[in-house]
């Protein structure tokens, strides 16, 4: 029995447009299928007009609004595609602006440790490499599960980031060691790896 009026229904596409958006440009991939079973869950409300938790609790809303009212349906309508266009700009716009941010959190302290070690200044490339672990991890952690757009198509990312992991990693003993000539040598390897990222 249908109990969804015009403006539960159109309601119900509006959040589902949002939960789409946020699922495809804003969580990891843990997030997005439920997310996108909500979203598709309410699209179904919407073209049935049937909600049921609406009749566990006997409400009704057909009457709230008259299905012949066009005005509401054409500005719904408008609304619904600029959301969606607006919505993705934005995301696109956002999300890459978000995922530069984190990048160059990282590479600071990776051109200082690239220069202190190039340098031969050993205290100052100890310190700014602990900040590159450090910097690195986070963002590794956080792009291991989250794809913005920037990245989200691009088959290699993830080799990328083990690469560049690797490289870090493979530095730390040179670093602590002293041998800071063949420290600089092995991060220099990670250089166009990250440029790479920044482009994206």
């Amino acid at each position: 029995m249908k109990n969804l009026g015009t403006v539960d229904r159109l309601l119900r596409v509006i959040l589902a447009e949002l939960i789409i958006l946020v699922a495809f440009f804003w969580v990891g991939t843990e997030w997005q299928i439920p997310l996108y079973l909500i979203a598709a869950l309410l699209l179904f409300q919407a073209a049935t007009s049937t909600c049921g938790l609406y009749s566990l609790l006997g409400k009704n809303s057909c009457e709230l609004v008259k299905r012949k009212d066009r005005k509401l349906m054409t500005a719904a309508i408008a609304a619904v595609l600029v959301l969606a266009v607006a919505g993705s700009y934005a995301s696109i716009a956002l999300t890459k602006n978000i995922f530069l941010e984190d990048l160059n959190k990282v590479k600071e302290p990776y051109s200082w440790a690239l220069q202190y070690s190039g340098q031969g200044q050993e205290q100052e490339a100890v310190e700014q490499y602990e900040k590159l672990v450090s910097a690195f991890g986070a963002f590794q952690e956080k792009y291991s599960q989250y794809r913005p757009l920037a990245v989200k198509f691009d088959g290699n990312f993830t080799d990328e980031m083990n690469s560049i992991s690797a490289v870090i990693s493979g530095t730390k003993e040179d670093i602590h060691q002293g041998n800071l000539t063949r420290a600089h040598e092995e991060l220099q390897k990670a250089e166009p790896l990250l440029q790479k990222m920044q482009r994206m």
